[in-house]
Order: C-alpha cells, then structure tokens, then sequence
C-alpha cells in the first residue's frame, strides 16, 4: 500500500488502496474527495480534462459513503472512490457534447444513466464531474472544438490521446484513481498509452452499452494500476437489461482472479502492422524488449510476427469510420455541422460515396477481420505497441491531419474483431513520454488478458507518476 504522508499525497493512492483505508478507519471518503477537488481546481486550468465539476453532489455522495463505511455496510470495493463521467456517456441530469461544437443549442439533459455509470454510482462511486473528449470521439487526440484541447499531464505541450482524453489526463494528474472511458476505434488503449495508464478495451459485451449501435463500441476500466482496472471491471460488467447484446454475465472477481497463472504457450511479437505512422524505432525497441521479459518469466515461445494487413485494410477503415461520423453529423442542422470545423472538412470526400461503395468497404473490413482472428491460430496472445509513435502536440487533431485515421493503425481492427486488449504502461521514450504495449488475446477472453497484463506489471514493477501528479518510490523502468 503506498504510504500517506499528508492530505497532498492521496493523488498516489490507487482505489484498492483508498477503500483498504476506508475500511480500517483511516481515511475517510470526505477527506479523499475534498482533497480530489482541490486538486482539479488547481490542476483544470493546466490540462482542461474537466469541462463541469459537480462540487456539491460529489461531497454528498462522500459524506452518503462515509456513513455506509462507518456502519461497516459499504457498497462495493469502490465505494466513496472519486472518479468522473466522460462527455459520450449519460449521466442523468447532464448534456452530452461529444466534444464538438456541432452540438451548439442542441444539447438536453440525460434522462438516464450509461450502463457503465448506473454501475458506478450503484457501487457508490463519487463522480467529480463530466470530462473533455475529441470531436465526436474520432480524433486520436484531445482536439475539441466545445472545450478546446485537453493536455497531457506529462508533457503539457502533448496530447493525451483521444477520445477518452479527459478521462486518461485526469487520471494520470492524479485527480482521482480510475475511470470509465468508451473504445470504438482505440479510445481507450491509445489515451492509456500516451498517458501511462492501464486501459482495458473488453470483449464486445462484457460491458452492457446503452444505446448500442455499433458491434464495435465498448466501455472498460483505465487506471495506474492493474488491480483497479481489474476491481472497476468486476463491477461495470454487472448486467443491465437495455443491452440486447451483451454477454451472458460472469460473476468473476477480476481483481482476485488476474493473480492466477496465465495458461500460455506461445506469444506472438508485431512490432510493425503494415500500416499508418512509421514506427518510431524507439517505441518499438521497448515493447520488442518487454515482450522478451514477458516471455522468457512465463516460458513462452516468443513468436515474431509478419503483420498480415496492408494499405487497402486501413483505406476501408478511414472510409468506414468517415461515413460512419458523417451519418451522425449530417443528422445536425447544416450550420451546426459547419461549427465541428475539422470533423465537417475531414467527413467531405465521403459525402458523395454510394451505397455501393460503402458496401464494399464493409467487405473489405470483413476480410480483415479475418486476418486478425487467423493471428490467433499461432499464438496464445499479441503483443503490438498500443500506438506507434508516442504523444504528438496537444494542438493537433492527429499527429497528421492529413491522414488522422491513421492514429488509430494499431487499434481499430480488434474494435472489429471483438477481442479484448488491454494497453501497459511499457516504458518511457527518450522525451519522457509513456510508451504503452497492447495485449490482444482470444475473443472473450477478458481475463487472459488481464492476467497478462497483471503478470507484466509484477515483472516490471511500478510505473512511474506523471510529473504532475507527484513523486513516490517506484520500480525501475
């Protein structure tokens, strides 16, 4: 457990840490959130992860947790934790943005709860506030025309990865321990790597989503620490009847179960997917050396990987998700649409595409779904950089505009294929910037994974805090 030296240093307490605290007598959920939003005034203005804080019914919540601990009646073992509801996900009595100024004089309170928040505050979660995301969580950055840009907390002058970049900054300042972040192309796993976070993107329906429109979005945990990813998903994969299309539930214990041994012969190695950015030969040195650790501590083949994708499987993508953010966007008034400035001018060589054409990019991805599940065939689990180039400027919609999709070149297949993967944090670049390293297992098999990963962080040790959110004793790296 990390040592508490002062009211200042509850931003290195992980959530399993605060609710052992709770439970002992000493730490309370008042003194923890009153400290987190201190912290969040103090912190917002620097990297804008927060567009609304909710003050009031934050310390409500924790005095209403404070009670349940004191009776020794908690909800759960995140109850009276601090943590925040991104922008795309309901929450009753709050707007949603999608992060665009597209939705100008649009916008109406929710009515309801995402299923992944109806979780958390069943749990007796405290949420902070509503946090900052890209334009219509499609840019692999924090741009954001509504909020402006959110900003890395360890390295202000970079982005944290979208679209869940709210979230992962407000995480890796050391804010409040974990969060609920939405994955339909990588939002999840590229904001965990730049940030140097553990983000899991579940199996398709492991997690209830409401409403469901896409066999591709999800929501899952991000946090420093596997544990608490493994602690959030035990209680966000609880059932929710409005999601026809989820996953029987399993009643597993996440955060005891990671601890077993993974069952694992051979781990392939793809340190290049055959398109998008050009590798950065520093990020892929580090993951390459991480896998042999992994590897060689399980007594696993390490397999190297020739990537079976090609240039034609990321044109029917960055076509498939153009036409994909158009449908949304055109539903707008023509002048709001012109408001969300980039989404509007990137979306334009799709307004003219036929059904016809939109058909065969849907072949297209078919055939490259195929691909990715035959990887299966040769090994127990992938290992990949989870992006291929660390964080670029916070001022950027990707780190080319001219070919933003491309940010996305290690993640949106297996959004396609429904597997689960999860991004660790793996190493620091040279500019100190986190790199993070992918494990993709078989579909369904969130718990491989996360076993994976788990055995990973004991190999590796600790990975350090951003500046931002302070120093403690760490592990090498």
């Amino acid at each position: 457990m990390t040592e508490v030296r002062d009211a200042d240093s509850l931003e290195l307490l992980t959530a399993l840490d605060m609710v052992a605290m709770y439970r002992n007598g000493t730490l309370s959920p008042v003194d923890v959130v009153q400290s987190a939003l201190r912290r969040l005034e103090r912190l917002n203005p620097e990297i804008n992860a927060f567009y609304s804080v909710d003050h009031e019914g934050a310390l409500e919540a924790a005095r209403r947790s404070e009670t349940r601990w004191q009776a020794g009646a908690p909800l759960s073992q995140l109850d009276g934790v601090p943590t925040s509801d991104k922008d795309s996900l309901q929450a009753v009595g709050h707007p949603r943005h999608f992060g665009s100024s597209a939705f100008d004089g649009l916008t109406r309170p929710s009515n309801s709860d995402a299923p992944a928040v109806a979780r958390l505050r069943e749990a007796g979660a405290v949420s902070l506030g509503r946090t900052t995301m890209c334009d219509f969580g499609l840019l692999p950055s924090g741009y954001s025309t509504a909020f402006g840009p959110t900003r890395n907390p360890w390295d202000t002058s970079r982005t944290p990865g979208g679209s869940s970049s709210g979230a992962a900054a407000a995480v890796a300042a050391g804010i409040h321990p974990v969060v609920v972040g939405s994955d339909i192309v990588g939002s999840i796993r590229l904001p965990a790597s730049f940030c140097g976070l553990v983000g899991h993107k579940p199996s398709y329906g492991r997690v209830p989503f409401f409403f469901q429109n896409s066999p591709a979005v999800v929501t899952g945990p991000m946090a420093r620490t596997v544990d608490d990813v493994a602690n959030m998903l035990t209680i966000i994969s609880r059932p929710d009847a409005r999601d026809f299309t989820a996953l029987p539930y399993d009643p597993v214990d996440y955060a005891e179960a990671i601890k077993a041994r993974p069952a694992v012969r051979k781990i392939g190695l793809m340190l290049d997917i055959g398109f998008g950015p050009d590798p950065d030969p520093e990020v892929q040195a580090i993951v390459e050396a991480r896998a042999r650790e992994m590897a060689k501590r399980l007594g696993a083949e390490l397999i190297e990987i020739k990537s079976p994708f090609g240039p034609k499987d990321y044109v029917a993508g960055d076509q498939f998700y153009r036409l994909r953010c158009l449908s949304q966007l055109s539903q707008l008034p023509e002048e709001n649409q012109k408001r969300g400035e980039f989404i509007y001018d990137w979306t334009a060589p799709v307004r003219s595409m036929s059904a016809v054409d939109y058909h065969a990019y849907a072949d297209r991805l078919i055939v490259t779904r195929s691909r990715a599940m035959r990887l299966m065939q040769d090994c127990d689990y992938l290992l990949l950089p989870s992006v291929a180039i660390p964080a670029f400027d916070a001022e950027l919609p990707g780190h080319d505009p001219d070919e933003m999709f491309a940010g996305w070149s290690n993640t949106f297949i297996f959004n396609l294929t429904e597997q689960p993967s999860v991004s660790v944090p793996a190493g620091l670049s040279g500019g100190g910037l986190p790199i993070g390293l992918q494990i993709v297992g078989p579909r369904y098999d969130d718990l491989g994974c996360l076993k994976m990963a788990w055995v990973a962080e004991q190999i590796w040790g600790p990975f350090p805090n951003s500046p931002m959110a302070g120093s403690a004793e760490q592990g090498d790296n």
